[in-house]
């Protein structure tokens, strides 16, 4: 299976990464996020984001690590 990423970006940068076809969810409580990337696709994107001028990094997409809390069963 493929490691899925999350991606957390600042809230300025949501047009440019749906403008790389990306699919962006902004909340006023968790911020501005790219959830359950693989983690080839969200490298590549963090970088065309830098170039853009946006602070983007990877975060360990949850529910996928052993013993995470928001994990079922």
């Amino acid at each position: 299976m493929d490691d899925l990423v999350d991606i957390a970006l600042p809230s300025q940068a949501q047009a440019a990464a749906e403008g790389l076809g990306l699919s962006v969810q902004r909340s006023v409580t968790s911020g501005t996020w790219v959830r359950q990337l693989p983690r080839d696709e969200a490298e590549i994107a963090v970088e065309c984001l830098r170039d853009c001028g946006f602070s983007a990094r990877i975060v360990e997409a949850a529910g996928t690590e052993p013993g995470d809390a928001r994990r079922s069963g």
